[in-house]
């Protein structure tokens, strides 16, 4: 199943002061959808807004989508590379790659449901093909 990408851009300081706004911004996506937080215009992230993202990303992993944040810069990169959210949450450096990394998980998803389906086809107890 190909699911839909929303890409999402916030602009300025992420933080405690406008955590409602991203709660609002991340919980309109479907959790069945995949969401790219593409953080370019990003000048600042603290912990709140890096805890709000990683429930959103668990929240899509729990669906079977996934969240990919693309394009940190300068502060913010460090930031995620530092409290290596980089590597718990999907990371691209640009849209175009986030967009790309979304398909490999769609047809990751489409090998496993072929190879389930092949699975019960020969959980009948009759002969297994060699």
């Amino acid at each position: 199943m190909e699911r839909h990408v929303t890409v999402t851009s916030p602009v300025g300081e992420l933080d405690i002061g406008n955590v409602a706004d991203i709660d609002r911004l991340l919980l309109a996506v479907s959790a069945e959808d995949h969401l790219v937080i593409d953080l370019g215009g990003v000048s600042f992230i603290d912990s709140v807004m890096l805890s709000r993202f990683v429930r959103a990303a668990r929240r899509h992993e729990s669906a079977g989508s996934r969240l990919v944040l693309a394009d940190a810069r300068g502060a913010v990169r460090r930031v995620l590379a530092i409290t290596q959210l980089d590597a718990l949450i999907p990371y691209a450096d640009d849209v175009v790659s986030a967009r790309a990394l979304v398909a490999t998980f769609d047809s990751a998803s489409l090998d496993v449901e072929a190879s389930d389906l092949a699975a019960d086809r020969t959980s009948d107890g009759g002969p297994q093909p060699d």
